[in-house]
């Protein structure tokens, strides 16, 4: 019993004291379930686009370790939590949230606008085992809003680091203001 306890000590103080890396604080949540295939599948056959792309496999891999932890707190803490209902039984309608949220075909559309599409894969075999979709919407559109924060980000960095680079080889050619 005391080595137990001396084992414990130890990892929970190299816990303590190791940092994660960069990339394993950015490693990618691969165990995403079933249920989510289900979901995107589910909109892939109604939908269509840019959701039956490879685009939107390729999204499901995007979803960071940090994302993961984001939403867990945001549902630990969420005044509207369901009692009876653990994060991980309403995690999908994070991940679909947060996966719509990369789809660059909503640009510049608000939630609301694109809810439809989501609710379209949100099936009866979901609802059982994951809710019903408007006791689950509140965690899609909260996640949702964070990927397109995300991506919007990106996007105006991208475009930044170009009109930079493009000063920089006007000046670099001589051509003056």
């Amino acid at each position: 019993m005391e080595r137990r306890r001396e084992e414990r000590r130890s990892i929970e103080e190299r816990r303590t004291f190791e940092q994660p890396s960069h990339a394993e604080q950015e490693r990618e949540v691969t165990a995403l379930g079933r249920s989510v295939d289900q979901v995107v599948h589910g909109i892939a056959t109604t939908v269509g686009g840019w959701w039956a792309d490879r685009d939107a496999a390729a999204s499901v891999r995007r979803v960071t370790f940090e994302d993961d932890v984001v939403y867990r707190a945001h549902y630990d803490f969420s005044p509207t939590r369901l009692a009876d209902r653990s994060y991980e039984v309403v995690r999908p309608a994070y991940l679909v949230g947060h996966i719509a949220g990369g789809n660059p075909a909503y640009a510049g559309l608000s939630f609301e606008s694109i809810e439809r599409d989501l609710r379209a894969g949100w099936s009866d075999d979901i609802r059982t085992k994951h809710g019903d979709w408007d006791a689950v919407r509140q965690y899609a559109k909260e996640a949702f809003g964070r990927q397109r924060q995300r991506v919007e980000r990106v996007s105006g960095e991208q475009r930044r680091v170009t009109a930079e680079q493009s000063a920089v080889d006007g000046a670099g050619n001589g051509k003056s203001d």
